[in-house]
């Protein structure tokens, strides 16, 4: 694990830029199942996934643990949009700058201006976004409020928007709070914390896309955020949705 880490932080600084970006996308794409096999983590599909690069989509998902990115770039790599203090995160703050993640200070007005233009340009060179709209991670067992200050973009781009649903179950099935990162946990307590748990397993469930359309933003939050509330609601009482 310590070697692939470290193998990812200098990949990210030395290799990644002199990569096309076919071969940039593939060697995300491997190294982030790497790191899930090395961790012991089964990731379970539900639904039909758009693919390891769909052009002009954008993604929308809860958020629970700094590894939901990796799990994420494992089946479909995207240009995350992340609160600026991951950063700042051990490790993981190195590798999503390696990998050209936008950061947002969610506090200051002016910079959701600044990440919406970069969303937009994303978008519309035919890249795959994905995004947090609960702005910061939770333990699972709810879906927290989402913001609609990002959606714009896909507006604008007329991208396709696909909600998906992350769930971090143990060996029998039930959900899992091992890999959250809350509480003011470190990233090695975290760390450690996944290592020490066996079975775990992560589903992730792409719902149906659908095209942004010139729905005003805070629709398009609502008709997202109620897609997950409702995968979440089915999957707690065992009940699949797509």
């Amino acid at each position: 694990m310590a070697l692939h880490l470290a193998h990812g932080t200098w990949a990210v600084s030395w290799r990644l830029p002199g990569l096309s970006e076919g071969e940039r996308i593939a060697y995300i794409h491997r190294w982030s199942n790497r790191l899930l096999t090395l961790l012991q983590i089964r990731v379970q599909v539900h639904g039909i996934s758009p693919g390891v690069s769909p052009p002009n989509h954008l993604l929308l998902a809860n958020h629970i643990s700094w590894l939901d990115i990796f799990v994420l770039n494992a089946v479909t790599v995207s240009q995350f949009v992340a609160k600026s203090e991951i950063r700042n995160w051990p490790l993981v703050g190195r590798l999503c700058c390696g990998a050209r993640t936008l950061f947002i200070e969610r506090e200051r007005r002016k910079d959701t201006a600044r990440v919406n233009g970069a969303i937009l340009n994303s978008l519309q060179r035919g890249e795959c976004v994905a995004i947090f709209p609960e702005g910061t991670t939770s333990d699972g067992a709810s879906i927290l409020p989402f913001r609609s200050s990002l959606l714009q973009a896909a507006i604008d781009a007329s991208a396709t928007i696909q909600p998906v649903y992350l769930r971090y179950t143990n060996g029998q099935g039930e959900r899992c709070g091992a890999a959250a990162y809350i509480d003011e946990i470190s990233f090695g307590e975290s760390l450690w914390r996944v290592l020490g748990h066996r079975g775990l397993t992560v589903e992730l469930s792409f719902l149906a896309p659908f095209p942004a359309g010139e729905s005003d933003r805070r629709t398009l939050t609502q008709f997202v955020q109620s897609r997950i509330q409702a995968a979440h609601q089915a999957f707690e009482t065992g009940h699949c949705v797509h």
